[in-house]
């Protein structure tokens, strides 16, 4: 399963030691960097001043192989509200994943098994991202509440997004932001990282993580 994706990406790269990166895109935005050790061997975390935390360790999800670099917040959304916003690219690659795991193994109904926002790439309506070109070509945004997605893509918003479309966040980057049970996560492959890929998606995630915090209280 994921042929396709390794296609894209390529093979998950050596194994190194990330946390020396880490630490220094943390130390730069004046974050608190630590290790932290489990069953699966640990990771890192990185705390901001900004409500909002950056998790590496093993991954998390099928399509992403070896380790996972999630950036967490606390939204104070309904828990029942979901989104999902992913590059065209990787949304349709996705697709022929779930589509490919549905015929095979004849099932009746969407395999629970599979991550959430795989899910939703068959469950919920898209959102319209035609307010800027740039986003309508490049990426999908998908929920189950129209009105929360459409209140969050304010004109900042849409700013910050199409900033990173036209800079980092690049078809052959493996990214998926999300939203459920009330919490805004933002995945990636946790190797290679760069201080300078993590300032940008910090900043966008810092971005994401504001507004959202705003159309929860509006919509409170």
């Amino acid at each position: 399963m994921f042929a396709s994706l390794k296609r894209l990406i390529g093979s998950a790269p050596a194994a190194r030691d990330e946390g020396q990166i880490l630490a220094a895109w943390a130390k730069s935005e004046g974050y608190k960097f630590k290790r932290v050790k489990d069953k699966t061997g640990g990771g890192y975390v990185v705390e901001t001043d900004q409500g909002w935390r950056v998790e590496w360790g093993g991954s998390q999800r099928s399509y992403i192989a070896g380790q996972e670099l999630r950036f967490r917040c606390d939204t104070g959304l309904p828990g029942d509200v979901q989104m999902v916003m992913l590059s065209r690219v990787l949304a349709q690659l996705l697709e022929t994943e779930v589509f490919s795991s549905f015929t095979n193994a004849m099932q009746t109904q969407i395999d629970n098994s599979l991550p959430d926002e795989m899910r939703w790439l068959a469950m919920h309506p898209k959102v319209s991202l035609n307010a800027t070109a740039v986003l309508a070509k490049r990426y999908v945004l998908l929920a189950n509440a129209e009105a929360v997605a459409q209140s969050w893509l304010d004109a900042g918003m849409l700013q910050a997004l199409e900033a990173a479309a036209t800079t980092w966040w690049t078809d052959g980057l493996l990214l998926v932001l999300t939203v459920n049970r009330g919490m805004l996560t933002l995945r990636m492959p946790g190797q290679p990282l760069e201080v300078g890929q993590l300032h940008m998606v910090g900043q966008l995630f810092a971005k994401a993580a504001s507004r959202l915090r705003e159309v929860a209280l509006a919509h409170g």
